[in-house]
């Protein structure tokens, strides 16, 4: 029987190449709504879940990833990733909830594939070093003034 991975992908276009990529190997179930994420993963108990977790989707995949993980403790593996050119979550938010890897920067949904496959073996793939996030104007003004 093939691993059950759960996709939260809000890209269209590159949701349809994750599946493409990930259907191969695994079960693939992507909830139709953002609403029917809690109830897909408590229906299917998927094996493996992977979050787009950069710029705007950063706040809510940390707080689903929370739920699924260590609240309820429905997904074995859960990792969560950006596109490229996307800020991510902290190191500190990934641990935080429980997350078993972080993949920065995908540029193409063939990417989550060893991605996942490595999660579904059981291996936590970080980023060494962590990738620095972008820093707001306000932040870069200050810093500057400071003299840092």
């Amino acid at each position: 029987m093939r691993p059950r991975l759960l996709l939260i992908e809000p890209d269209p276009a590159f949701r349809l190449g994750a599946i493409a990529a990930l259907r191969d190997a695994f079960d693939v179930q992507v909830p139709d709504r953002p609403d029917d994420i809690l109830r897909l993963a408590r229906a299917q108990r998927p094996d493996v879940a992977l979050f787009a977790a950069g710029d705007h989707q950063r706040r809510e995949a940390v707080r689903l990833a929370r739920v699924l993980k260590t609240d309820v403790r429905m997904v074995p593996a859960l990792g969560l990733y950006t596109h490229a050119g996307q800020r991510g979550p902290s190191a500190a938010a990934v641990a935080d909830v429980g997350a078993d890897g972080f993949l920065h920067d995908v540029d193409a949904p063939g990417a989550l594939f060893a991605f996942a496959l490595a999660l579904a073996r059981g291996e936590k793939p970080l980023p060494h070093p962590w990738p620095e996030g972008r820093h707001s104007g306000l932040r870069k003004l200050l810093t500057r003034i400071a003299g840092r």
